[in-house]
């Protein structure tokens, strides 16, 4: 997006440094192949990170803005659930949008940075040579989705300009399950629609039985704000207690509404006997509120491999938010998901990188003009 943006000013003197075959790569396994390219509405209560730094680059180029942009393109994501907007082919619809405008020559592929050093300008070392650059700009995501060349490379060339950061963690990805919660793993293609909650947060949405534990856009979406401890189901989520079980005459496995398996498992890890709601006495009742906030300490989650992406980064109040620009270096900048802010479920990244992109465009538009004036 900022070699688009910086194209269509006619700043044709850049290079794009990529260690894949082609770009987008990570672009193109998103969503499903589909790539949930933004969401309806967003703001900085959508992130983590330093919450004024967020808004600041989010105002700045909004969900609108990015369709906008697309449609131009003949890209037109459809909307989905959740306010999500998705391509409606597939996600090289947006990585070809990128393409547009573009030299071939600016794409320096299959090459892999190892070094940077500042000097009167920048000396990117990589391993097929060393790059000169008035301007340097990281955008190296996190590490994330290693099988698509998701690295922290970022982070070491940040460490070595004299940045601190946080190690990048897994997030947005499904949780492992303890011994207490094995049967889960019985339930392996089952979903079902809950709540969970988490630290200050409750998520809805689906939640998905697996073979290593559980996971799902409901888990998905908390796993970005737990940390080791507890999290609370709610497995009846679209109602009350009372109005589940409002029919007194039929058994309490018949009006949860959730498949029969996972019923009756459930039902045995409260150590509830199935029975008719008026025979239910008041331990019993006690036992049933755990369906809507059953508690469970998550063992730890499926890995990189199956993240979307990763909490950590460079730390932002290193970073100017109205240009991305390093505060240590000029002509140093910073985007995207390499930096210390990470989205919910739902579109959320793909925004921050887009905006952050177009904030940094616009600088080093200024910039350029400057200096060749």
């Amino acid at each position: 997006m900022l070699a688009t943006q910086l194209y269509k000013k006619g700043f044709d003197d850049i290079v794009i440094i990529e260690h894949n075959p082609r770009i987008g790569m990570k672009i193109k396994v998103s969503g499903g192949g589909k790539c949930n390219v933004t969401n309806e509405e967003v703001s900085e209560d959508n992130y983590l990170g330093e919450s004024n730094f967020v808004k600041n680059v989010l105002l700045s180029y909004t969900p609108r803005e990015l369709l906008d942009f697309l449609n131009k393109r003949k890209v037109y994501p459809s909307i989905r659930s959740l306010g999500q907007y998705f391509c409606k082919k597939s996600a090289d619809e947006v990585i070809n949008a990128l393409e547009v405008g573009i030299s071939k020559k600016a794409f320096l592929l299959s090459r892999k940075v190892l070094s940077i050093e500042k000097n009167e300008n920048y000396s990117i070392h990589t391993d097929k040579g060393v790059i000169q650059a008035q301007h340097l700009v990281i955008a190296t995501g996190s590490n994330a989705y290693p099988q698509v060349g998701g690295s922290d490379i970022g982070l070491s060339l940040a460490k070595n300009l004299g940045h601190t950061y946080t190690s990048f963690s897994p997030v947005l990805v499904g949780w492992t399950v303890q011994k207490e919660q094995f049967w889960m793993k019985d339930l392996s293609g089952l979903s079902t629609y809950v709540s969970i909650d988490v630290g200050h947060k409750k998520l809805f949405g689906e939640l998905l039985f697996a073979h290593k534990g559980i996971s799902g856009p409901a888990v998905l979406s908390a796993s970005l704000y737990w940390k080791k401890g507890l999290v609370y189901i709610d497995f009846l989520a679209k109602a009350s207690l009372k109005e589940t079980f409002s029919q007194k005459k039929k058994q309490v496995s018949t009006q949860m509404g959730l498949p029969k398996r996972l019923s009756k498992l459930l039902l045995e890890s409260i150590k509830l006997k199935d029975k008719s709601v008026e025979d239910l006495n008041g331990q019993d009742w006690e036992k049933l509120e755990l369906l809507k906030a059953y508690p469970m300490s998550p063992a730890g989650n499926f890995g990189l491999k199956k993240a979307e992406a990763c909490i950590g980064g460079v730390h932002t109040d290193e970073v100017d938010s109205n240009s991305m620009e390093s505060k240590l270096h000029d002509k140093l900048y910073f985007l995207g998901e390499v930096l210390d802010v990470t989205g919910e479920l739902g579109g959320y990244n793909f925004q921050w990188a887009f905006a952050s992109a177009v904030v940094c465009a616009s600088a080093l538009e200024k910039s350029l003009i400057k200096e060749n004036v």
